[in-house]
């Protein structure tokens, strides 16, 4: 019988199938961003979403608590934290930083029987593995933590066929699998498939062979880590399982290798396609002679990763999980640049169309969010080679003197200067190290790391305080230093530049040399010219730095300008710098791209609010920079939701009209008449002035500068940075409204990622009140009301949309407070009956008083309210009331003394006082009532007891 070809998508299919009809619910992949889990950098198995169902702590309204059975196949990311393949892709066969993981799941349901069985029965019959290569494991056992060997699991895979030979006992670390040092875990057993055949390899399983790999992981799950590290036994026992996708697909194709599937092949042609490199032939170490199979597959590995982690929200930076992007691109870049030869800027995202066709079915968010991926590939792309070339350079020059001095290591220091200068992550200088047989040490990074940043962090302070030009500096600089001011068009396009230095400026002289200034002394540099934009019109100072490689290297903090001279302050890094100095001036673009973003997004918001709020509307000062945008404007009244909605979707529109921005410098007399030109009243603005125009080339402005039509356009006097078209920008949300004055409002608004982000944080809180919405009325529903009321005020989303949540939000709030209310008014009724109803009775008609327990919860205005009415209607009796109970974790407790008690001495104090050293907590009041809330709900019997009893003894009765 012919051997069933498998197709990637086919083996996925099989699997879903297979489990469906038994009884499983399919589940959707999460995030591989775990946004609701902060112990995670990433996603990394399959379990991750089913987290709150081991621990318990799943909500009873989310539709997850109502799974049995579910199978899926999760996205996971193992490229960072406790759990980094990073360092193996590329190098083997087997390793990947994204994956998809395979599993089944019973929640209380099926155990070892039915998981042991249909893992045999998938693997053998479904998917026609040979049994011969298939090698399985159980626990041995642990004698110190008081575990059995699970025989159990054993016997069940020789009661499926197993041979003896191929069953083998495990260790804690490969067959005791822990959620954590607390929760829930278990013995598992693991399937591994040997890619040979015809021959015994049971003495290969678990020594990390690449031809003998684990392919299947059944967890049992039956046991709770407490803090004490003992084991005790779960009330529900569950199933956990998790397949490597990519090494099931090897199997079934029967190749050696996960890179040889049809899962990486459509990548290879597509980088083949944009590289004309030789084809992909899998070879692996030495065998690889010129290095490009290991670079094919980090690349289509790399790909898949950045495309998957972009479109879940992890965007690059310097932090967290988007260092980790960063490290992935930068990494995947210097492999594509040194061994396919191709140019760094767009190669990312040339790949990127075969993956979404390849994976965007099975995956639809990453189809949804191609553009974005692509626009943030670029990007970052882009930032990098402009220090790819010059960090090769210095890393040969850093090998060279390690290879000659004998010491064969980088320096501590050189490698921590080849991250802040040139950005290369320590991970990729150490591959590069490797390949030049040099070691490096890592604590010798870290002192380097440390130093840098105090340094820093002591000049960072000084900020604020840098030593401005005045008037009789400007004019020394002019009359007698001759010192001409700088050219800075840079700054309006992008990249590096080389520029000379004039003079350094301690903040009360000008010197020609930074060599007697002390270490870390704030300082500023004045350039021939400049691409670094000076502080002014809104948008703050640019960051980067002035460098000559490998001789010294000045971190510039702010940038200022003052009568034309343009200050660069900072500190030096190392080395010196001297008048006459060639240096590299660069930019952080990194920063610069959001500014822009906000910039040109402070444009369009500006022509917005004229369009929608009228021609009253004047700017009255703004700030741009890489957050936020924040911009104030003359209005007499607050701008309601429905003109706040309008206002953000014409900027929008505006937004995905994709248009081109032009800019060009006219004389003013001539650009005042342009229909419809904004400028900020009362600035002063230089001849020639500056025009941006959003969509409309500014020549066609001036060759008819009255025509209505440019009303329509924004067009602005401006001196900023802006994108080279709108569609750029992504989005804009406006998340807050104000005023700030008589007459003056303020918007704050978010563009590009940060747009992105807070609307994921929008639908997020969206589902959270859906949840509360469906919880039943009680304890927790009012807890979580409570605390989601804190948390909505302290939203930041787009504001029409916070108004939207809050209307919805409100709604759940009032069926809560009137079931709150209907349920007071009830329980306060039984409260009273249940006490009128014990005096009422024959044997108690000459009784004074009542001490017990009502049959209410832990409502104190029903015992408020029954204390009331004896105040008020029956003075004589008295009541001790107690309301609440241990399930509930909560006790109140009331009294009233009547005028029959308190006339013999009884007093609500002193018996109050007695009860609450019974249950905790204190009580309050004055006489002749008292009222408490008790800690010991547990204690509630003896509470009323201890009541009883006292008055018994005050009475002596």
């Amino acid at each position: 019988m012919e051997k069933k070809q498998w197709t990637g998508v086919g083996v996925r299919k099989t699997f879903f199938e297979f489990f469906e009809q038994r009884g499983h619910t399919i589940v959707p992949s999460s995030s591989v961003v775990p946004h609701d889990d902060p112990t995670l950098l990433f996603t990394n198995a399959g379990m991750n979403q089913f987290k709150p169902i081991f621990l318990g702590s799943i909500a009873s309204t989310n539709d997850m608590s109502k799974l049995k059975r579910a199978v899926d196949s999760q996205k996971c990311i193992r490229a960072g934290g406790k759990h980094n393949d990073l360092d193996d892709v590329g190098k083997d066969s087997y390793h990947h930083t994204f994956f998809e993981m395979l599993g089944n799941w019973s929640f209380g349901d099926y155990f070892k029987k039915e998981a042991i069985g249909w893992s045999w029965e998938l693997l053998t019959k479904v998917y026609g593995l040979d049994p011969n290569r298939l090698y399985v494991t159980y626990f041995e056992g642990n004698k110190e933590m008081g575990l059995e060997p699970d025989l159990e699991a054993k016997e069940l895979w020789q009661s499926v066929g197993v041979p003896e030979d191929h069953i083998l006992p495990g260790n804690m670390k490969d067959n005791f699998w822990e959620m954590g040092d607390q929760g829930p875990c278990g013995p598992c057993s693991e399937v591994h498939y040997d890619k040979v055949g015809g021959r015994n390899a049971a003495h290969l399983v678990n020594m990390d062979d690449p031809l003998v790999v684990e392919v299947w992981n059944n967890v049992f799950m039956q046991y709770d880590r407490q803090a004490d590290k003992s084991l005790k036994s779960l009330p529900a026992k569950h199933i956990d399982t998790g397949m490597g996708f990519e090494r099931l697909v090897s199997a079934l194709q029967d190749k050696s290798s996960n890179y040889a599937t049809d899962i990486f092949t459509p990548l290879f042609a597509k980088i083949q396609e944009v590289t004309g490199a030789r084809e992909y032939t899998d070879k692996y170490g030495k065998d690889d002679v010129d290095g490009i199979d290991t670079a094919y597959r980090v690349v289509a590995d790399h790909i898949r990763l950045l495309t998957f982690s972009i479109s879940d929200g992890a965007v690059p930076n310097n932090d967290g999980r988007g260092y980790v992007v960063r490290r992935v691109l930068r990494r995947g870049s210097r492999y594509a640049r040194k061994y396919f030869n191709v140019e760094i800027g767009s190669f990312f995202s040339k790949i990127l169309p075969a993956l979404v066709d390849q994976m965007g079915e099975q995956f639809p968010e990453i189809v949804k969010k191609q553009n974005d991926v692509k626009e943030i590939l670029d990007e970052e792309e882009e930032a990098f080679a402009r220090t790819l070339d010059r960090g090769e350079k210095q890393f040969e020059k850093y090998a060279t003197q390690a290879l000659n001095s004998g010491a064969k290591k980088l320096t501590g220091a050189d490698v921590w200067r080849l991250y802040d200068t040139f950005g290369f992550p320590e991970d990729l200088t150490k591959l590069m190290a490797e390949e030049r047989q040099l070691s490096i040490d890592e604590d010798e990074v870290a002192v380097a790391r440390e130093k840098a940043r105090e340094a820093s962090k002591s000049v960072k302070n000084s900020v604020q305080t840098f030593a401005k030009l005045n008037v009789h500096q400007i004019a020394e600089l002019k009359d007698q230093l001759k010192v001409p001011t700088p050219n800075d068009e840079a700054k309006f396009l992008k990249g590096d530049i080389k520029a000379k230095v004039q003079l350094i400026y301690t903040g009360t002289e000008f010197k020609k040399s930074s060599k007697d200034l002390p270490p870390n002394t704030p300082f500023g540099i004045l350039l021939d010219k400049t691409n670094f934009y000076a502080e002014q019109g809104g948008q703050v100072a640019d960051t980067g730095r002035l460098v000559i490689d490998d001789v010294a290297e000045f971190k510039v903090l702010d940038t200022q300008q003052f009568g034309g001279y343009i200050i660069h302050n900072g500190y030096l890094e190392y080395g010196e710098l001297n008048a006459g100095d060639e240096v590299i001036a660069e930019y952080d673009e990194l920063r610069r791209q959001p500014i822009r973003n906000n910039h040109t997004g402070t444009h369009i918001l500006n022509h917005s609010l004229r369009e929608v709020l009228g021609d009253d509307i004047n700017q009255k000062g703004s700030l741009v920079d890489q957050d936020k945008l924040r911009f104030d404007f003359s209005h007499k009244t607050g701008v309601t939701i429905p003109e706040l909605k309008k206002i953000e979707d014409m900027s929008n529109s505006y937004v995905q009209q994709n248009c081109k921005i032009y800019s060009k410098d006219v004389e003013l007399d001539v650009a005042k008449q342009i229909n419809g030109v904004r400028a900020v009243f009362g600035e002063t603005y230089p001849n020639p002035v500056r025009v941006v125009s959003v969509g409309i080339d500014v020549d066609m402005l001036l060759e008819t500068p009255e025509n209505p039509e440019w009303r329509k356009v924004s067009v602005e006097f401006c001196g900023g940075t802006h994108v080279d078209q709108t569609g750029i920008i992504k989005d804009l949300v406006i998340v807050e409204e104000s005023g700030i004055a008589k007459g003056i409002r303020r918007i704050v608004a978010y563009t590009g990622d940060a747009a992105h982000a807070v609307q994921r944080e929008a639908v997020e809180f969206g589902k959270r009140i859906d949840l509360i919405e469906a919880m039943p009325f009680g304890p927790e529903k009012e807890a979580e009301v409570k605390q989601t009321t804190v948390d909505l005020n302290n939203l930041i989303v787009s504001a029409v949309t916070k108004e939207d949540l809050r209307t919805r939000f409100n709604k759940v709030v009032k069926a809560v407070v009137d079931e709150q209310k209907k349920r007071q008014k009830a329980e306060s009724k039984t409260a009273l009956d249940a006490v009128t109803a014990h005096f009422a009775k024959d044997e108690n008609k000459d009784t004074n008083y009542f001490v017990g327990q009502l049959p209410i919860s832990a409502n104190t205005k029903a015992i408020s309210e029954v204390m009331n009415h004896f105040k008020s209607k029956d003075k004589a009796k008295t009541v001790y009331l107690f309301g609440g109970s241990p399930a509930e974790g909560a006790v109140v407790h009331g009294v009233y003394v009547g005028t029959d008690l308190s006339s013999k001495g009884v007093t609500a104090e002193q018996w109050s006082a007695a009860v609450s050293e019974v249950v905790g907590g204190k009580s309050g009041g004055k006489e002749p009532t008292r009222q408490g809330q008790g800690t010991k709900a547990e204690k509630l019997d003896e509470a009323v007891e201890t009541a009883r009893k006292w008055l018994e003894e005050k009475l002596k009765i």
